[in-house]
């Protein structure tokens, strides 16, 4: 039986799911009373008044919080563009590798003129394609790379604490983020040297090879091409932290890495670096590409390339960039030549790094879907999270199994025939890791609303994790690297309206208290609903819930295999494969990961009850996680 069927038969009336939080349609478009910012929801009456862009929001993806601009077409003209491709077949690939080639022979022409003198710096109006000259990225110029300092070339989305100010796009607030914009022709290099930083994770992620085949289109389409810290290489003499037992405050620490720029399937360029779900593999080298290719759902456009660098948890001391400098870029040519491409990307950066405001919504009770019998949803892929939840929403108690059977196998043909990604499809379309997200990371998903002194109580088992906080001496092991809850507010980074993914709060591992079996609790409620005994002397864990009603509980699970990982409990695609795992899967099992009770993740599941604040502290002051009763079906 269905997820949806066996809840139904608990409830009367379903209520939302993932549109509670991540309020949009992906293959529909934008409903009229659909503004993704938790004050008015799909299928509910207006509270109050929706962002005055809610209306113009129906031509999807707004990219106004995307790094690269991109055309606007309806989703009956993507759709038209990606059944045209299909139709196409080889005839349709061949001609995008041939605009790339083309590209790529013109840029690099014009580089070489430049390099002897003949040619000014400013690249000519009309060298590159319309959305790599865009408004978010425009005014391309040669520079010599000595002339260039790292931070001209990056740009950073720092961590941040959501008490101070809020961010949007769902980033983990212990993460610092830095990114790289940049073209090159094929065949080039991009050389990057820095010192590894004191945190404890860092990972490189470059847009994966241009490839027909599997487009990409912001967040939307395959994982990058990664290389984890632990698999660089430390120049001669000096010494990588990151790796078991190393001396993780060593002075000497510099690195030198390179990524290969070609054309081509990520997997067969990469074929140990690009194999899910460990993407390890010795060397300093990968290979990604020098742009991208946005596919049909981004009007079949080339587009600017980019790198990921993430700096999670750096130290205390060592916050937000690990204590030492951004790293250097250097783009080379086939034939050894060195130099750098720069643009104005001052409106990509505005638009990714804004701060926004608070956007309160009253205190509101779980619907009946979010109650007591919901577990957690596994994510393999932003977009498709969405589009699960826009279709699970449009169910009815008397659609039968048959129905739902046949709209889970349209989202996969969709999803397949627009991104070439589903657990069938050819490696890495069959990846859980989706484009923007950490390829180490398995994401849980839950939407859930808190009531008028309510509080929403997590009970579970922490993995351990390698102590790195306080400038500890040595890196060592762990069931997983890095470990975080998130809760926030609105949609999640793909921009349809003006609140997309807001943390309001989040507790990453060495913030949340365990008892001596390293079982914890947590405690979310507002602070005039602070239970008095949800303190740190009762072993209890209490973060602010913030000022929206409905939120989204954010899972990270972080794995760097086989170091830090826990092989029997880690909710990775081997424990979950996305047949199973995804509601819109051929085979969902719901007993995995998606009922309020321990499933595949054994002790390490999170149990959610929901009572009032007197029920808590009724608990007394020696709170058993063991002893936190069910959630309560009469709160619902």
């Amino acid at each position: 039986m269905s997820l949806k069927n066996n809840i139904m038969k608990n409830n009367t009336k379903i209520g939302l799911i993932f549109i509670a939080v991540f309020a949009m349609v992906f293959i529909r478009g934008c409903a009229k009373d659909s503004c993704g910012d938790g004050i008015c929801q799909v299928g509910e009456e207006k509270r109050g008044s929706c962002p005055e862009d809610c209306d113009s929001a129906k031509v999807f993806p707004d990219t106004r919080w995307t790094y690269q601009d991109l055309p606007a077409l309806t989703n009956q003209q993507r759709l038209n563009l990606a059944v045209e491709a299909k139709k196409e077949g080889d005839a349709y690939s061949e001609q995008v590798i041939m605009e790339a080639e083309e590209l790529s022979r013109e840029l690099e022409d014009y580089i070489r003129k430049w390099l002897d003198g003949k040619a000014d710096a400013e690249l000519p109006k009309g060298l590159l394609p319309p959305y790599i000259d865009s408004v978010k990225t425009h005014d391309w110029k040669l520079v010599n790379p000595d002339e260039i300092t790292a931070e001209e070339q990056w740009y950073a989305m720092n961590m941040y604490d959501p008490q101070e100010e809020l961010h949007q796009h769902a980033v983990d607030p212990h993460v610092t983020y830095l990114k790289l914009i940049f073209i090159a022709p094929f065949g080039s290099k991009l050389l990057i040297e820095g010192d590894f930083p004191h945190c404890r994770f860092m990972d490189y992620q470059i847009l994966e090879p241009l490839d027909p085949g599997h487009p990409v289109t912001g967040n939307m389409g395959v994982g990058e091409v990664a290389i984890v810290d632990a698999d660089i290489e430390p120049d001669e003499g000096h010494v990588n932290p990151f790796r078991l037992g190393a001396d993780r405050n060593a002075k000497k620490r510099h690195y030198h890495i390179t990524f290969e720029l070609k054309k081509g399937n990520a997997v067969d360029l990469n074929p140990e670096a690009m194999i899910a779900p460990a993407y390890r593999a010795k060397g300093n080298t990968r290979v990604g590409g020098p742009f991208g290719f946005a596919g049909p759902w981004g009007g079949n456009e080339l587009v600017p390339s980019i790198v990921w660098l993430r700096y999670y948890a750096p130290d205390k001391d060592a916050e937000p960039y690990g204590n030492v400098p951004w790293p250097k870029a250097t783009l080379q040519l086939s034939t050894g030549e060195k130099f750098w491409l720069t643009c104005d990307k001052s409106k990509a950066v505005k638009d990714q790094t804004a701060t926004v405001p608070q956007r309160p919504t009253p205190p509101i009770e779980p619907s009946n879907f979010q109650g007591s019998n919901f577990g957690w949803f596994k994510m393999y892929g932003i977009s498709l999270l969405y589009a699960e939840a826009d279709t699970f929403n449009k169910l009815t108690p008397w659609d039968s199994e048959e129905e739902i059977e046949k709209m889970k196998k349209n989202l996969r043909d969709i999803f397949q025939l627009l991104f070439n990604r589903g657990a069938d499809a050819v490696p890495p379309g069959n990846y859980e890791v989706s484009a923007t997200c950490c390829n180490y990371i398995s994401y849980l998903i839950r939407p859930i609303s808190l009531g008028k002194n309510k509080v929403i109580v997590l009970t579970g088992k922490l993995p351990t994790f390698p102590g790195t906080r306080n400038g500890e001496e040595e890196m060592t092991s762990g069931e997983v690297r890095y470990f975080s809850i998130t809760h926030l507010q609105g949609g999640g980074g793909l921009g349809t309206t003006l609140y997309t993914g807001v943390p309001h709060g989040s507790l990453m591992d060495d913030e949340i208290i365990t008892n001596e079996d390293g079982e914890y609790v947590i405690v979310f409620s507002r602070e005039q609903d602070r239970p008095k005994n949800a303190i740190k002397k009762n072993n209890i864990t209490w973060q602010d819930w913030g000022p929206a009603g409905r939120q989204n509980l954010n899972l990270r699970w972080l794995s760097v295999r086989p170091e830090w990982y826990l092989p029997e409990y880690a909710p990775d695609e081997k424990n979950i494969p996305w047949d199973k795992g995804a509601w819109s899967g051929q085979n969902y099992d719901f007993s995995l990961v998606g009922q309020n009770r321990p499933g595949v993740m054994g002790p390490y599941h999170p149990v959610i009850h929901y009572m009032t604040k007197e029920e808590f502290e009724a608990l007394g002051s020696n709170i058993d996680p063991n002893d936190v009763p069910d959630w309560n079906k009469n709160n619902e």
